[in-house]
């Protein structure tokens, strides 16, 4: 699926769906200017056919605005915005049903990519209270419906892509403050979301259809603008001293996905019971994390002789790192859990006809952290071209380490400081490791003729060398990194 990011899409999405409550008395031309600005910290350009004040309204007609950076360009009208001074301090905003936007993105060596975009609500409230210094927003949302249509420029036989969106029951806050630039808090909830998606890959001409249903979401966020930066650059922003926080959560959701690639059909249905995502970013540090339960999938590709299905019961990611230079080192994070993993038993035919393995829940716990520094900005030019990001690791802790599949298991914990000072970091801590049931796993293997003999015999060679016995079919080794470069496995000097 090419389907471009937007430029200042969400936000502009964000904005006519916004929200907050307070106590001072703003007026409709205050609440007009406060926004104008908050969109040209943004780095849009606002401009308007008309700007007519009659009694208690004022009323902006014609209003475009427009964004762009790297040979994208965003811009969205809005016929009409309708701000009433209700008499009690608060202004009542109003928009028109229907507002229509177009984004241009170049894509290098490639057709530029137009995408048409139309917006329509039905009895949304919104309504602005508090002071210019600090505008509030309250806002309730029956149902906002968005449509987009992408085409490739130039090639009048390209399969578009489509998407169709629908949110309701919304309501939320959305608070603005002013102090040597913007801080933004917004909360709200969607009763449920609906998407679809459709087109063709421009590479394969293959063509998809997908479908997609939230209920129960949940969003908040909170943003540091400060003055003078410039929001198209955002290495620079973050540099100097942009923040943004983000947390998103839903409740039972379902997708299918539909497709036609060179290899045959493909058909996939899933099904989770709820999530969350958080985003974390500022000029020091970066952070995306998610969780998940209740997890189902179920799927026919052409590929395969069978169906199949798969079912976990929870899962987990969180991963940090720094992005910018600092005095302090800044938080590493690398963190992975796949609870309870079952496939159907058609899958485990593929390659277990007979059932001679275990068929119990799998489970992998991946969960580092630590302490590190980045470099230079790595949002720099400089740090794109580099192969790997210039991060300095100064701490690991391995806080748990699990894999538990086919009747095996290996656990380990440790601890790592790295010195630094040769260029090449130089370890020095322990890592202490245990695995039960390696030696009937790779029995059965090779009676399966998964494994080869000679394999199977040097693992267990490499086991009897740097692990130790401590009961049936279970080792433990303790690994130990000291200065100077020695390794010791239980002791016994490896390295």
């Amino acid at each position: 699926m090419c389907f471009q990011k937007l430029p200042g899409a969400s936000l502009t999405l964000a904005f006519v769906i916004s929200a907050g409550a307070a106590q001072a008395d703003v007026s409709a031309e205050q609440v007009w200017q406060a926004w104008i600005k908050q969109y040209e910290a943004y780095g849009y350009t606002v401009s308007t056919e008309a700007l007519d004040e009659s009694g208690d309204t004022l009323t902006a007609k014609g209003v475009v605005m427009r964004s762009a950076v790297e040979g994208s360009s965003f811009d969205i009208t809005i016929p009409e915005i309708a701000m009433r001074e209700t008499g009690s301090g608060t202004v009542e905003v109003s928009f028109s049903e229907e507002m229509l936007g177009t984004a241009i993105t170049e894509v290098p060596e490639q057709a530029p990519l137009k995408m048409n975009i139309a917006m329509r609500q039905a009895d949304m409230m919104l309504i602005v209270s508090g002071a210019p210094e600090a505008l509030n927003y309250a806002f309730t949302m029956p149902e906002f419906v968005a449509e987009l249509d992408q085409t490739v420029m130039g090639d009048a036989e390209a399969v578009p892509v489509k998407v169709w969106m629908s949110m309701t029951g919304g309501k939320g806050t959305y608070d603005v403050t002013e102090a040597n630039g913007q801080t933004i808090v917004s909360q709200a909830t969607l009763g449920g979301m609906r998407m679809t998606a459709s087109g063709a890959d421009p590479e394969t001409g293959g063509t998809f259809a997908m479908e997609f249903d939230f209920s129960d979401m949940s969003y908040a966020s909170n943003a540091v603008i400060p003055d003078g930066i410039n929001m198209q650059d955002m290495g620079a922003a973050l540099a100097g001293g942009a923040q943004f926080l983000v947390d998103f959560g839903y409740g039972k959701s379902t997708g299918k996905i539909t497709a036609d690639s060179p290899d045959g059909p493909v058909e996939m249905s899933s099904l989770t019971d709820s999530g969350t995502v958080k985003f974390e970013m500022s000029g020091q540090s970066l952070r995306y994390a998610g969780t998940g339960a209740g997890l189902k999938i179920d799927a026919n590709i052409a590929t395969l002789p069978m169906p199949v299905s798969a079912k976990m019961a929870s899962s987990e990611f969180d991963f940090a790192m720094p992005v910018g230079p600092s005095d302090e080192s800044q938080p590493l994070i690398g963190k992975l859990v796949m609870s309870d993993l079952v496939v159907s038993d058609e899958l485990w035919a593929l390659f277990d006809p007979m059932q001679q393995l275990p068929r119990d829940p799998a489970t992998l716990v991946i969960d580092l952290s630590g302490k590190g520094r980045a470099m230079m900005n790595l949002f720099s030019p400089e740090a794109a071209q580099m192969p790997v990001p210039p991060i300095q690791v100064e701490q690991l802790d391995i806080n748990a380490l699990r894999l538990d599949l086919a009747g095996a298991e290996l656990t380990g914990n440790g601890a790592l400081s790295f010195d630094n000072a040769m260029g090449m970091p130089m370890p020095v801590g322990k890592i202490d490791l245990r695995l039960a049931g390696a030696n009937g796993l790779m029995g059965t293997l090779t009676a399966m003729g998964l494994l080869p003999e000679d394999q199977a015999m040097f693992a267990r060679m490499m086991m009897g060398l740097y692990a130790v016995p401590v009961g049936e079919d279970e080792v433990t080794s303790t690994i130990e990194f000291k200065e100077g470069g020695e390794v010791l496995a239980n002791g016994q000097r490896i390295q």
